[in-house]
C-alpha cells in the first residue's frame, strides 16, 4: 500500500507487480521447488515509501527466512513484531498465518532471498534432531510465532552467491537451489544455536566474542589466522575460546576450521569448475595428499569421487 492509498488490489491483474512509475518498481520471481518449499528472487527499487503486504498460501504453518543481498527493509508480522534487514543483517520467522507486511525504504534498490518452506518439510529435515530452543518451542505448540534477525556471515553471502549463479538448467537447477537452500537454513540454525543459553550459562559478552571469532575464522578459511591470533582480536585468551567453542559449536576452534574448510572444499569440488589439486590449494593446503586423506577422514570417500564428471554434462 502506498501513502495515497493505492492498493495492489487496484493494479491490473495482468501485472500485480506493476507500479506507477514515480513510485518504483518490483520484481519478484518465483520457484517451486518441492509443493512445500518456494524459492523467491526479489529486486525492488522505490522513490516513495511502499508497505507491501505478503501472504503464502500453504495450509500449514511454515518458516520463512529472509536474506537480502541489497538494500534494507524491514518486516512486521503480529507474532514477533518488526524485524529489520539489509545486506548486514537477515532474519527468520516461523508463524502459524503467514500474513505479513514489508516496508521499503524509499531510494534503496532491494534485493534479496526468500526461501519458504512448511513446518512439515522442516520436521522431516530435522527428524528429531537438535535445534534452537526457539525453534523448539514453536514446533511443540508452545508459541505462536517467533522471529529472529541476525548479522549475515561470509557464509551465508557465499552460498547465496552460488544460489543466484546455478551452473544448471531445468531439473538440476532446481535440485541444485534446494541443496543449497538447506545448506543456508543449516548455517541459520547454526548461528541462532549459539545464541541460545547452553548449560554453562555462557554470559552475553562471550557469546559475541565467540560469534565474532566464528565469522573471523569463516571469512579466513583459505589463509587460517592462528587461533591465538583470533582469540586476541576478539579479546578473550587462547583458553577462554576453546572453551566457547566447545560448548556453543561443539568443537576446538582448530576442529571447527578444518571442518570448515573441508566443507567449502566440498562445495567446490561440486561445482566442477576446478580439479582436485587447484581445489586444495584454494583452501590453504600445501599438499594434496595432506587435503586428500584430511578430506577422506571428515566424509569418507576421497575427493575425487566428489568431483562432477563434466564431461558428461552431470
Amino acid at each position: 500500500m502506498l501513502p495515497n492509498g493505492l492498493r495492489s488490489t487496484d493494479l491490473s491483474p495482468d501485472n500485480l507487480g506493476a507500479f506507477p512509475a514515480h513510485v518504483g518498481r518490483a520484481s519478484n520471481v518465483f520457484h517451486s521447488l518441492q509443493p512445500d518449499l518456494i524459492l523467491m528472487g526479489a529486486e525492488n527499487h522505490f522513490y516513495a515509501p511502499v508497505t507491501v503486504g505478503a501472504r503464502v498460501l500453504f495450509d500449514e504453518p511454515i518458516l520463512a527466512l529472509r536474506l537480502p543481498t541489497g538494500g534494507r527493509a524491514a518486516i512486521r508480522h503480529e507474532a514477533y513484531g518488526r524485524l529489520e534487514e539489509s545486506d548486514e543483517h537477515w532474519n527468520l520467522g516461523l508463524v502459524a498465518d503467514s500474513a505479513c507486511t514489508i516496508e521499503h525504504h524509499p531510494g534503496d534498490a532491494y534485493r534479496g532471498l526468500v526461501a519458504v518452506l512448511t513446518v512439515g518439510r522442516l520436521e522431516s529435515l530435522l527428524d528429531r534432531q537438535r535445534c534452537p530452543a526457539a525453534v523448539s518451542r514453536f514446533l511443540a505448540g508452545h508459541a505462536d510465532g517467533v522471529g529472529f534477525a541476525a548479522r549475515t556471515n561470509a557464509r551465508l553471502r557465499r552460498i547465496a552467491g552460488e544460489i543466484g549463479q546455478t551452473p544448471y538448467q531445468g531439473a538440476m537447477a532446481s535440485l541444485y537451489a534446494e541443496g543449497k537452500l538447506y545448506e543456508l537454513l543449516a548455517e541459520t540454525f547454526t548461528i541462532l544455536g549459539a545464541q541460545d543459553e547452553p548449560q554453562g550459562r555462557v554470559s552475553g559478552r562471550d557469546r559475541k566474542a565467540a560469534m565474532a571469532a566464528y565469522d573471523l575464522i569463516r571469512e579466513n578459511l583459505a589463509a587460517p589466522l592462528p587461533v591465538e591470533d583470533v582469540a586476541r582480536r576478539v579479546g578473550l585468551s587462547q583458553r577462554r575460546l576453546s572453551e566457547l567453542f566447545r560448548e556453543l559449536f561443539g568443537a576446538s576452534p582448530f576442529q571447527c576450521l578444518t571442518r570448515w574448510r573441508l566443507e567449502a572444499a566440498r562445495d567446490l569440488l561440486d561445482q566442477g569448475e576446478l580439479s582436485v589439486k587447484q581445489v586444495a590449494y584454494s583452501m590453504g593446503y600445501a599438499h594434496v595428499s595432506s587435503f586428500s586423506q584430511a578430506f577422506v577422514r571428515q566424509f569418507g570417500f576421497p575427493p575425487r569421487s566428489r568431483r562432477r564428471r563434466t564431461d558428461f554434462g552431470l
